[in-house]
């Protein structure tokens, strides 16, 4: 990960400044964080710089020029967002990572009056998130309008825009006809190696279960014996758990032992990625584009498995290359799985997005501190 630096260029030295805003950065697990702390790294060889406001009270990090977000009203975030003097906002929306509800109008409402205080500044937004959705007896069913109609708002509110799925891009069309939005499915939080072992030369044969502890209990409860057949299948010798500790972490899944590495560095986790023949994620194949364990799977050259309760499934929706156990028969050549699986991974890799986004950002003007 490439530090930001919090000196500020010189107006005529042609970089850009970027303020991210952020829900969390690392230490903090999570996706989003992860995501934004690996696209600054990648945007400084696009000649700009970065710097954080993280929405997590009190975060606390190395390595990374950030601060936490104050206090959560329009006026304090439209005064903050100002007197950090950086005209060029990147907002990275996952809705409830700003607001425990899903609702964050103190965020859409600040970045909106902040914008409009001085034509010279620019907002662009990477939709994570657009909204929830769910039964009548969840939360999420009622709140589901009030997301719309924010995600909407900032939407219009934003000069450009982006998000993972071509789902996602279609809902925000409807909402700001005059404005494209960009695809950028999301890259790997842990790197890209330039080359990888072919799977058949990964012994012994380890499938991996990595992410966040949500995700990884998902794949030990209901989807436990999906997991073992995948295992199955594959001839997998050894299941290994990467990521935060869990409660209660099963000793064999349909006989094979499952051994648990915990949190690791990102130079472990790499090692463990490029040693592993597959990997096991808990996710709706349609979604796989947003989700950041995905892409370092493929990124490092692994065996792409997936599965979701339910089954879930969208035809009309684009896939990456994947096997989801119980929906298809296991692949004849999981090899070349994982070939097709980087060769799409390729396509979209940091460096490409990062261009992708510096290209929203439009051109690096000089910049001075103003008062909103």
């Amino acid at each position: 990960m490439v530090a930001a630096s919090e000196r500020s260029p010189p107006a005529d030295s042609g970089l850009m400044r970027l303020l991210h805003v952020v829900p969390e950065l690392p230490p903090a697990v999570g996706g989003v964080g992860s995501y934004a702390a690996a696209l600054a790294g990648a945007l400084a060889r696009c000649a700009v710089t970065s710097r954080f406001l993280v929405a997590a009270p009190g975060w606390s990090g190395e390595g990374l020029a950030a601060v936490p977000i104050g206090e959560r009203s329009a006026a304090a975030l439209a005064q903050q967002l100002a007197d950090s003097g950086i005209d060029n906002v990147l907002v990275h929306y996952a809705n409830y990572g700003y607001q425990p509800r899903g609702c964050p109008a103190w965020l859409v409402a600040g970045l909106a009056r902040w914008r409009a205080a001085a034509p010279q500044r620019r907002l662009v937004t990477m939709f994570h998130e657009i909204y929830a959705s769910g039964p009548p007896w969840r939360s999420s069913f009622w709140l589901s309008p009030v997301q719309r109609r924010l995600a909407a708002r900032l939407l219009r509110t934003s000069d450009g825009a982006a998000t993972s799925l071509k789902l996602y891009a279609r809902m925000l069309a409807r909402w700001g006809p005059r404005q494209e939005v960009a695809v950028a499915p999301v890259f790997s939080g842990v790197g890209e190696p330039a080359v990888v072992p072919a799977p058949e030369e990964r012994r012994p044969r380890v499938m991996l279960v990595f992410g966040g502890a949500g995700g990884r209990r998902r794949v030990y409860g209901a989807l436990r014996e999906v997991l073992a057949t995948a295992c199955r299948s594959l001839g997998i010798a050894e299941i290994v758990d990467l990521g935060p500790a869990l409660e209660r972490l099963p000793a064999h899944v349909g006989g094979i032992p499952v051994s648990a590495l915990g949190p690791r560095s990102e130079d472990e986790v790499r090692a463990v990625l490029l040693r592993s023949y597959a990997g096991f994620l808990a996710y709706p194949a349609p979604f796989l584009a947003k989700s950041t364990i995905f892409a370092a799977y493929c990124a490092h050259g692994l065996v792409p498995v997936c599965a979701w309760p339910g089954r879930r499934r969208d035809g009309a929706e684009e896939r990456p290359p994947c096997w989801e156990p119980g929906a298809e028969p296991a692949p004849a050549d999981a090899a070349g799985l994982a070939a097709r699986a980087r060769a799409w991974y390729g396509g979209h890799d940091l460096l490409r997005q990062a261009a992708s986004f510096r290209a929203l950002l439009g051109e690096a003007r000089p910049e001075g501190r103003r008062e909103a």
